[in-house]
């Protein structure tokens, strides 16, 4: 075999193995980009009743386990809201649901629990959830006891529709169709907020 050929074959393995090379690595990437499990396990029992108005407090237990209202400030407004404690995808996360009141209710709730904008998160009475039952879900948020990989995140959705700069290394990642905004530092997500509707 003369000098010439023998670098052509050479050339020729060298191609071919880092054409392997590098459809190996593109393969491991599409493998990583694995779903949350729950992003699955809960789409008929929360997320699509949610996105069609149609979720109510007393869906939650059924689908979330028990959990606990609590009256919070946001933005020194009074909420209420239902907060449960999920296993999935190696770790605990924390379902928190906004609960829709009319003003009346709302204020009634605010004058009983003595309620001032500042205050700590008020834990209410589980007897509360009897009658408020049939109250709209709002909002549902799942917020990771540690924070999420992005690769778990465009795995469940894709890339988002929208990328919102807030500055600092954060953004929003915007997904219209499931109504879904994410809380992302970095290359980690923080939060999953289900329930972004457009104006009309």
């Amino acid at each position: 075999m003369d000098i010439r050929r023998g670098v052509r074959i050479a050339t020729l393995l060298s191609v071919v193995l880092l054409a392997f090379f590098v459809m190996g690595r593109w393969m491991g990437s599409y493998d990583a980009l694995k779903p949350l499990d729950w992003s699955q396990n809960y789409a008929d029992s929360l997320w699509q009743p949610l996105q069609d108005q149609r979720l109510q407090l007393g869906d939650l237990a059924p689908a979330a386990g028990e959990g606990r209202l609590w009256l919070i400030s946001a933005d020194d407004q009074p909420l209420l809201v239902s907060r449960h404690h999920l296993r999935s995808d190696g770790q605990s996360w924390r379902l928190q649901a906004v609960v829709g009141l009319e003003l009346a209710q709302l204020d009634s709730l605010v004058q009983a629990q003595a309620w001032q904008p500042g205050m700590r998160d008020l834990p209410l009475d589980a007897a509360l959830g009897m009658p408020l039952a049939q109250q709209p879900i709002l909002r549902l948020s799942m917020i990771p006891e540690q924070p999420v990989e992005l690769r778990y995140v465009q795995g469940s959705w894709g890339n988002p529709d929208m990328r919102l700069e807030l500055g600092e290394g954060d953004q929003a990642w915007v997904y219209a169709k499931q109504g879904l905004v994410v809380a992302v530092s970095g290359e980690d997500a923080h939060s999953m907020m289900f329930g972004l509707r457009e104006e009309p």
